[in-house]
């Protein structure tokens, strides 16, 4: 029985379904199937009592709940959810004229709508719900327009009154809280899905960090050996340049990985890493004082990558040109977040440039930051003010 009841469910559930497309079939199968002992319970209620006024009604209804998995398998969900609802509207309407407003029928619209927006109340199929609750509403008008017309009435006595007062209530509420508890479970079973997904796509999105962060560092090993090889200067200096950038951008990937944060980088970490390293590679910490001013910032990747790129080529630019005898060189950081815009401010106390400078694209990696900072969207601006100032105003990814 289990595993028949399971074939019924699992109807019209394809291969190419996303998650939730095959949680919206399994549950439109299982509202419909949880459906039908209702549907039998007051069929056998008025085969006892004999009354066969609204048999025919109740058999149709049945027959209408087995074409919902046939909808969901030769068609898709959405055609099964269009099939269950306007047939239930079509069905509440008329045996509620029939049985009028005394007998309560009224009431099963409550476990109809609840079923409908657990089914359906989602953003990629919340159009089809305003369609259906506008279906529904025109439904109910039209009910309660024919109530004080009067149509398809019949007569009933008092007993049966009584006895369809007794059993719709009871068998509505039956009905909502078969449905809430269908529905229910059916998602918690979709959410336990979504989250071993999840866990699963952070544990590959880990590996992809990590296998990056080592190749890269592969990279800036050989670029190392081969400028450790090289006699010329003018080589030297290129490799040293092409390793700092390769390590700045492995530092972004290293440090994901290490705080296993596949979401964003806390950048105020990523500044102090790669200011060490740039200090241990480039400078003398006697000679170079760097002053961090660093707020918690958290960068999307796409984010995280140009700024990493832009802090280390004016830092090392600040290393190479902004010494000299007489004082010694202060870089100063500043990252601060206003909202949801970022601000990164580099500045030194070095000769700085002119603006005849800014225009050669070859001059300390001008065109390489102006290329990152539109790569981000960002407004950037150079100055000079007791040497160089660098601004950097961006939105944060949404």
């Amino acid at each position: 029985m289990k595993k028949l009841i399971d074939k019924i469910i699992n109807t019209g559930v394809r291969a190419d379904y996303l998650p939730w497309e095959t949680h919206l079939t399994r549950k439109l199968n299982l509202v419909a199937l949880m459906a039908m002992p209702n549907f039998i319970l007051v069929i056998g209620f008025f085969e006892i009592i004999g009354y066969s006024q609204f048999l025919l009604d109740c058999y149709f209804a049945v027959i209408a709940l087995c074409i919902v998995p046939v909808m969901n398998g030769f068609k898709n969900y959405l055609w099964a959810a269009y099939w269950f609802f306007c047939y239930g509207f079509f069905f509440f309407f008329f045996i509620n004229l029939k049985e009028g407003k005394e007998s309560y029928m009224i009431l099963f619209y409550f476990p109809v709508i609840i079923s409908m927006v657990q089914l359906l109340g989602r953003r990629e199929t919340f159009k089809h719900l305003i369609v259906l609750g506008g279906i529904c509403l025109l439904s109910i008008i039209a009910i309660l327009i024919g109530f004080k017309l009067q149509l398809f009435q019949v007569y009933l006595n008092d007993e049966i009154i009584n006895n369809l007062i007794i059993l719709n209530i009871l068998v509505s509420l039956l009905s909502t809280l078969a449905f809430m508890l269908a529905v229910a479970l059916e998602s918690i079973k979709q959410e336990s899905l979504i989250e071993k997904m999840f866990k699963e796509k952070e544990i590959l999105l880990a590996e992809v960090f990590h296998r990056v962060k080592n190749n890269m560092n592969i990279v800036t090993s050989l670029l190392n050996l081969k400028k450790n090889m090289s006699d010329s200067h003018e080589v030297q200096t290129a490799l040293e340049d092409c390793r700092g950038r390769v390590y700045a951008m492995a530092l972004v990937h290293h440090n994901i990985f290490t705080n296993n944060n596949t979401i964003g980088l806390n950048f105020k970490d990523y500044v102090n890493s790669l200011v060490t390293e740039i200090t241990n590679s480039l400078g003398d910490k006697d000679e170079v004082e760097i002053l961090l001013e660093t707020e918690d910032v958290n960068l999307e990747l796409s984010n995280a990558i140009p700024c990493g790129l832009i802090l280390n080529e004016l830092i090392t630019n600040s290393f190479k040109y902004g010494q000299s005898e007489n004082k010694k060189l202060l870089i100063h950081v500043k990252l601060k977040k206003n909202k949801n815009t970022i601000e990164l401010e580099v500045k030194d106390n070095g000769p700085g440039f002119s603006d005849e400078a800014l225009q050669k694209t070859n001059t300390l990696g001008i065109e390489l930051i102006k290329s990152l900072s539109e790569q981000i969207g960002g407004a950037h601006t150079f100055g000079n003010d007791t040497g160089l100032v660098f601004n950097l105003t961006f939105k944060q990814a949404s």
